[in-house]
């Protein structure tokens, strides 16, 4: 595989790996407790996932920059949740009306994946 293919393909996998670690709790949360506590838990899992996903990257591929690897990371799950789990699986957008269970996992994907990027890259860690 050239290295041109092999940089996208690499930032493509890990953000959709972990768009589906995000959803496979959630599945599992709903299907065992409350839609508010899967949301609170999925909450508070998002940052973690993707912190172990940007340390796998930057350790050790790290082709782009922090800002832009946050950038990439969270529009591959925006774009995922709009159509996979909002147009196929719900058939609505209604997830988009949850600041817990959808903007805020956006932002803190994007944070955690942005700030751990720049501590790396400056040896902080």
């Amino acid at each position: 595989m050239s290295l041109a293919f092999k940089k996208p393909f690499v930032i493509l996998m890990l953000g959709v790996f972990g768009w589906a670690a995000c959803g496979i709790i959630m599945f599992v949360l709903l299907n065992i407790t409350t839609i508010y506590l899967s949301l609170i838990i999925h909450f508070i899992a998002t940052p973690f996932i993707f912190l172990a996903i940007s340390n796998l990257y930057f350790k050790k591929f790290d082709y782009t920059t922090p800002l832009l690897t946050a950038i990439f990371f969270t529009l591959i799950v925006m774009i995922l949740d709009f159509f996979v789990v909002a147009m196929v699986i719900e058939k609505n957008l209604e997830m988009f009306e949850s600041i817990m269970g959808t903007w805020l996992p956006f932002l803190f994907i994007f944070l955690t994946v942005w700030l751990r990027g720049l501590a790396i890259h400056r040896g902080v860690e």
